[in-house]
């Protein structure tokens, strides 16, 4: 049990960390866009940023959940 809720908690601080780093390069690749492609490859990761940091608040709500259950 101890190991299912170290895997969980490990998994949720690392897709916010993968989050908060694709935040920052889509800051600066929107900052720095020349062309229209780099736009719409920046608009892709805002959006895989959202996604990896949304999967982070679910994992720490279910090694809550975990917790709580055993």
């Amino acid at each position: 049990a101890e190991s299912l809720v170290k895997f969980q908690q490990d998994m949720g601080e690392t897709m916010g960390e993968l989050g908060l780093a694709f935040v920052k390069l889509t800051k600066f690749e929107s900052e720095e866009a020349e062309f229209e492609s780099q736009r719409v490859r920046a608009a892709d990761m805002r959006n895989v940023a959202t996604a990896a940091v949304k999967a982070s608040r679910l994992y720490r709500e279910l090694n809550t959940q975990t917790i709580k259950h055993l």
